[in-house]
């Protein structure tokens, strides 16, 4: 639950943490709550000599040489401290003035602000306009500047006039500066008005303002993770340790689930914030973009988590005593001066533009110096007749690059980007192999030598399609409470039983199923994982039509079905870990995406284009393309440190379920009566109705996501076994 993944960046992390916590950061915060004035902290100079204030400084001026990559893990880290005094608004000054000022506002601001002795703040807002004053050789600059974080105790002021800004100091003629009593008083902002105050060219950056904008909203909401992850882990220390009813609160569910909401929050607002640092090297409009798409999450994110850290410590967590308020203050104030709607409504008006940000990893060099081989192999590839390109793929390894050799390449995340680049360029479709796939990778770790040289190539090929057979009646999510039996026999095993839901057994050759071999084990160490073919004698499958009138369920009935002893996976008995595991690439394959959602091209084109029908407009669409972009996002972060199966794609099942609830009512909020019918321009509408609901309970149910994010990933108490 962190912006950093690389190693150096949690090793920074890790550093400001430390420092943060012996300087008792958090409680110099408490102290500013009654104080009459702003003071700096005590760390404020060594936090300075440290280097971490003008972090992502060129070196030339006092700072580390570093970007916003290294910046945004600063503001994070803070932001998780609750860190009294103006940081993250002298950051972002300093970071918009080295980043769009002259060479010369460089060498007059950056040294002053890397050592940490000139507090600045960025404002944004207002309705400050430039005058010319031809007879006197320079401008004026009047209006109002509404609301500025941090410029409390701020001496250098950059401030938006127009598409520009100008840098001025607070003391310079006809600048006022008024701090009222703050909600945050940690960190003060204040209310700034200038009048006639006159200018030079040297005073400004012409057309700044926009870069400056996905500066600030970059940052403010990497500081708004590291509140919002640091309130789920309040939150769920709490839980764990308050006892209520004889039991800690952390068993309920509700408590889980609310906690379990919280993560999963702060791990979308984590994944734009980092892809927001990382854009920042690219076009401008693209930085933007991810900048809008990271404050849009980011900042409700931190809002809603403080808001909800509350609710679960109950009453104690509404005294003066204890540090929720603090983290709630801040919250507020980011959400008040940096809104979350504005941001959502610039997702759209770039959206509207052509303006998009792909999810993909970068590319090494070893994944580049690759590149000329996997053009030409793509090239032959697309030069064969239509029907032999699968064969070739599989071949090559270029159908499931990421699978181990020999049946894929093991190939890196930037790797696997080079190959999916140069098969679209030749013109080559890869095929998806779906719930084969998910098979497939079992069978990869724990199959044997004869049953991957029998099954991996014609699933590779097409030849045969796999299906699932883990779920049976009265058994729900509870993927344990297997009743199928198989007793021993000549040679193997007879399996008798019954399974349910299982997706796309009518057209399927083979299954994975769980079986229970050993009835008096208990529940979770009696179980087998066996290879069905669906075409042996005592299978039967029935179709189960669905609310949409197909029919992708299936009934599968198993009567006296002999499986030989080479088609039990892993040991007899023992087949539950590997069910776990194989639930859990599930998961993260359908957080991915999800097959029956309407393609994300059609719905986007269609917000976008007419969106100004949908009750709450841009805001609103704005926020479910932030959405919809951070899933992905999640899913490169994941793909990027080859992290294994786990519950961690019980996080992306359960944002895409949630995100098809919203898609079908954007979709028939626009189509309005016409969302009535099945066919005419209200069809999508209508059908998505009836289909996003599957994915909130299909591949288990979002509450069951919840519990699993509680209990597995945050570590809260399960539920008592009755």
């Amino acid at each position: 639950m962190a912006v950093a993944i690389s190693e150096e960046h949690r090793e920074l992390a890790s550093m400001i943490r430390s420092f943060l916590r012996a300087r008792q950061a958090r409680a110099a915060s408490r102290a500013l709550l009654e104080a009459a004035e702003e003071r700096p902290p005590e760390f404020w100079a060594e936090f300075a000599d440290l280097g971490l204030i003008g972090l992502h400084l060129p070196e030339e001026y006092g700072g580390g040489g570093h970007g916003l990559p290294e910046l945004v893990v600063v503001a994070e880290e803070l932001g998780r401290a609750v860190a009294p005094g103006p940081f993250l608004p002298t950051m972002i000054a300093s970071a918009v003035i080295a980043d769009c000022g002259t060479a010369a506002q460089r060498a007059a601001h950056l040294p002053g602000l890397a050592a940490g002795e000139t507090p600045a703040a960025l404002g944004l807002s207002g309705s400050l306009t430039l005058a010319a004053e031809p007879d006197a050789g320079h401008g004026v600059v009047t209006g109002d500047v509404g609301v500025v974080l941090g410029a409390g105790p701020a001496r250098l002021l950059v401030l938006a006039v127009g598409d520009d800004l100008v840098i001025l100091d607070r003391g310079r003629p006809g600048v006022t500066v008024e701090t009222p009593p703050n909600l945050d008083p940690a960190r003060r902002s204040a209310r700034v008005r200038l009048h006639a105050v006159p200018v030079t060219e040297d005073d400004l950056i012409r057309g700044g303002r926009p870069r400056a904008e996905a500066i600030a909203r970059t940052l403010v909401a990497a500081e708004a993770v590291g509140g919002a992850a640091e309130c789920t882990d309040m939150a769920v220390g709490y839980a764990k340790t308050r006892t209520q009813f004889a039991r800690a609160i952390g068993s309920f569910q509700a408590v889980k689930h609310h906690c379990a909401d919280m993560h999963v929050a702060a791990e979308s607002a984590a994944a734009a914030v980092w892809d927001a640092a990382r854009a920042a090297a690219g076009p401008q409009d693209r930085f933007e973009l991810a900048a809008a798409v990271a404050l849009a999450l980011a900042v409700p994110a931190f809002a809603r988590n403080a808001q909800l850290n509350i609710q679960v410590h109950g009453a104690i967590g509404l005294t003066w005593e204890h540090d929720a308020h603090l983290l709630l203050r801040r919250a507020a104030t980011l959400a008040a001066v940096f809104p979350a709607h504005a941001a959502a409504e610039d997702v759209v008006r770039l959206g509207a533009k052509g303006v998009c940000r792909e999810a993909a990893p970068d590319i090494p060099p070893e994944a580049e110096a690759a590149r000329a081989e996997i053009r030409a192999t793509a090239r032959e590839i697309a030069a064969l007749p239509a029907a032999e390109r699968r064969r070739r793929l599989a071949e090559t390894g270029y159908l499931q690059p990421q699978w181990p050799r020999p049946y894929g390449l093991a190939a890196s995340a930037g790797l696997q980007r080079v190959i999916d680049e140069e098969l679209a360029a030749a013109g080559v479709t890869r095929p998806r192999l779906g719930l084969t796939g998910w098979i497939m990778q079992a069978l990869i770790r724990h199959g044997t030598r004869d049953q991957l040289d029998r099954y991996l190539r014609p699933a590779l090929l097409g030849e045969e399609t796999w299906c699932q057979m883990f779920s049976e009646p009265e058994a729900g999510s509870d993927a344990a409470g297997v009743r199928t039996r198989a007793v021993r026999t000549a040679g193997g095993w007879l399996v008798n039983g019954q399974k349910v839901w299982t997706s796309g057994a009518h057209r399927s050759r083979r299954a994975l199923a769980t079986v229970r071999t050993h009835p008096d084990a208990p529940k979770h160490d009696g179980i087998t994982l066996m290879i069905i073919d669906l075409a042996a004698p005592g299978v039967e499958v029935r179709p189960i039509r669905r609310i949409t009138g197909d029919a992708e369920f299936n009934e599968v009935f198993l009567t006296d079905v002999f499986v030989p002893d080479a088609d039990v996976v892993g040991e007899p008995g023992r087949g539950w870990p590997i069910a776990r595991e194989t639930l859990a690439d599930e998961r993260v394959a359908v957080g991915a995406g999800d097959p029956f959602e309407i393609t994300d091209a059609y719905t986007r084109d269609r917000l976008l284009s007419y969106g100004e029908r949908i009750p709450g407009g841009a805001a609103r669409i704005g926020r479910h393309l932030a959405e919809r972009h951070a899933l992905s996002l999640l899913n490169l972060r994941r793909a990027i440190t080859a992290a294994p199966p786990g519950p961690q794609g019980s996080v992306t099942k359960l944002i895409l379920a949630e995100h098809n609830h919203e898609t079908a009512a954007l979709l028939a909020d626009l189509a309005g009566a016409e969302a009535a019918f099945t066919d005419g321009p209200g069809a999508a509408a209508a059908l998505q109705t009836l289909r996003s609901r599957i994915m909130s309970v299909a591949w288990g149910t979002s509450e069951i996501q919840r519990n699993l994010i509680a209990e597995r990933i945050l570590g809260l108490p399960r539920d008592p076994l009755v």
